[in-house]
């Protein structure tokens, strides 16, 4: 597949240049499978893929973006060319660093010779996990897993191939008694066969167990515990668009003119690291082929990096750091169907942490997230949200006392770092609305103000 992939995008440059067009060549290729789950059953599972070409021009001080397939090639570069013509001029470029050197993608084996029938027997095993309890059915859920590999090579003689494996599993379940219905879930997602689908149901499970006897909580300023999936939901639609070098530059964001000032507590580093061994955004290189790189966004909770791609980074004096992703707006994922813009790739809270055990016992009064409902409402200027609790627990003097029925939580995240505690508990988790992801512990938050439900 490496060769098949770099002699494409060698042959898309070729042709700009026997058209005297400067261009880039973003050639992907997926391989996914799905099983569903639902009412207790496997009904469902599907094999697809895709495979194109999406092809990035400059003309001049404008750029144009179309994709096509091999058979298209030459239409594909007028088609781009055919859009430069009509956009907004800008300081483009192609990047041109090629030092690939310690940086691999996540590839598994184990991952990659998956068949439809092995997704059936692990989908079976989330079945499985889940139903030790009569009272409760897997209501949905299901897994995926596949490869992704790319190809970049431009004008300025960038070439790169990189590939990887994908696995993920999850599972909701609903627990009936007494005329009384509630619901559980859990989810694990990685770049390796590195966890158990029966957990996945078994947690579910537990969970749902876990909230009978919802009870409403008082209207209040107290302490809230987000654990990493609800933490996430909110870092990636208020913290996360800010640490946006070209935000940043048009005044798009919080973090204006706070380079160099507190932007999260004392102890905490904030870092988008694009070769963490676990990271599901883990490659050689970005989209536009610049090598991958750790990026330090907050050092001990000081503002000290922003991330760009090649054209922010033009437009702002800076360089690159690598975080071009062709990414669609509220998707997971890319695909060489739209332009590359600046992404997180792997958003990392590191610092001093504890236990979540010790973390609540020392909250006197407050609340414990698991899940949240409503994150992509968020200013992703100012960073302001408000949110439901999908799923959570009240704290009474360091314990857990009882779930919670309802309730909202609303506040500026970009202020609530600056007073954010971390646990230990670190789990890879994803953006339901960008390719960004994330691997983060328990979060505790002062002085958060809570709605009963």
């Amino acid at each position: 597949m490496k060769e098949e992939l770099l002699r494409v995008a060698a042959r898309v440059v070729d042709t700009a240049a026997s058209m005297d067009i400067c261009c880039e060549a973003f050639v992907q290729k997926k391989r996914h499978t799905s099983i569903i789950i639902e009412s207790g059953k496997v009904t469902f599972g599907s094999m697809d893929g895709d495979y194109g070409i999406g092809i990035r021009v400059i003309n001049g001080r404008n750029t144009g973006y179309a994709y096509c397939d091999e058979r298209s090639i030459e239409f594909g570069l007028k088609q781009a060319l055919s859009v430069a013509r009509l956009s907004a001029p800008g300081c483009y470029g192609f990047q041109d660093d090629r030092n690939y050197a310690g940086t691999r993608s996540i590839y598994d084996n184990r991952v990659a010779t998956l068949v439809t029938e092995d997704g059936i027997d692990l989908a079976r095993d989330i079945i499985e996990g889940a139903c030790y309890d009569p009272r409760v059915t897997p209501s949905r859920g299901g897994l995926s897993f596949g490869t992704l590999a790319y190809a970049v090579a431009n004008s300025n003689g960038v070439s790169v191939y990189d590939e990887g494996t994908f696995l993920s599993g999850s599972v909701m379940t609903v627990l009936k008694e007494d005329g009384v219905m509630v619901n559980g879930d859990d989810s694990q997602v990685s770049r390796s066969r590195d966890f158990s689908f029966e957990e996945i149901g078994r947690k579910a499970t537990e969970k749902a167990i876990g909230q009978l006897g919802q009870q409403g909580i008082e209207t209040a300023t107290m302490d809230v515990i987000l654990r990493p999936d609800a933490a996430f939901d909110i870092l990636s639609n208020t913290v996360l668009p800010s640490l946006n070098g070209d935000a940043v530059r048009k005044g798009d964001s919080v973090y204006v003119d706070k380079m160099g000032k507190p932007v999260a507590a004392g102890g905490i580093t904030i870092v988008d690291d694009a070769r963490h061994p676990k990271g599901l955004n883990t490659f050689a290189t970005d989209e536009e082929g610049y090598p991958s790189r750790r990026t330090v966004l907050a050092d001990n909770g000081v503002l000290t990096g922003l991330l760009y791609d090649t054209y922010a980074a033009i437009e702002a004096g800076a360089k690159p750091t690598g975080n071009a992703m062709h990414g669609d707006r509220m998707e997971t994922g890319t695909t060489y169907k739209v332009s590359p813009s600046t992404c997180a790739r792997n958003f990392i809270l590191e610092g001093e942490t504890m236990p979540e055990e010790e973390m609540i016992r020392g909250v006197r009064n407050g609340i414990l997230v698991d899940n949240v409902l409503g994150a992509h409402t968020a200013n992703k200027i100012s960073g302001d949200f408000s949110v439901a609790i999908y799923a959570g627990h009240a704290i009474r003097d360091g314990e857990i006392a009882f779930p919670l029925k309802g309730g909202m939580i609303g506040g500026n995240m970009p202020a609530m770092l600056l007073q954010a505690a971390l646990a230990d508990d670190y789990r890879l988790v994803e953006s339901g609305f960008s390719p960004a992801s994330g691997y983060i512990p328990s979060i505790k938050f002062s002085g958060v103000r809570v709605s009963g439900g």
